[in-house]
């Protein structure tokens, strides 16, 4: 979760390639990727996936749904 929230706010302030936004970043050639930084897209998917979920039902909530 936390690759997830770093890497988006990365994205955000140009620090790293993002999808679509050559014309958003001054030195897009000098901007690293994921994979010029040794991570995998998939690690960061699966990162959002969790933040996404943990967002719409706290902590608290899944493991009480968990307990049953």
């Amino acid at each position: 979760m936390r690759l997830a929230e770093e890497y988006d706010a990365a994205q955000e302030r140009g620090e790293v390639k993002g999808h679509g936004h050559k014309s958003d970043v001054p030195d897009w050639n000098n901007t690293p990727s994921a994979a010029e930084l040794g991570l995998r897209r998939k690690d960061i998917h699966e990162g959002r996936k969790i933040r996404d979920a943990e967002r719409e039902k706290p902590p608290d909530a899944i493991r009480e749904a968990s307990r049953g």
